[in-house]
């Protein structure tokens, strides 16, 4: 459980910083307005993909013999 709450809380952080990034610069170079939109774009999938990996592809644990 803490291994979610860290890679979510870095992810979103990630996406934060980004998003703000692109909305408080002014940057005069199309390139870097483009990396800043697919870091945001690859942030955002992590966000929506973590919890994915974390609790749906979960391991099937035994049944107990009662």
């Amino acid at each position: 459980m803490l291994g979610f709450i860290i890679a979510e809380a870095v992810a979103i952080i990630v996406l934060l910083l980004a998003g703000t990034l692109i909305v408080t610069a002014r940057a005069v170079d199309s390139r870097v307005v483009m990396a800043l939109n697919v870091v945001m774009f690859a942030a955002a999938g992590g966000v929506a993909t973590i919890p994915i990996f974390f609790f749906a592809l979960a391991p099937i644990l035994p049944r107990s013999k009662r």
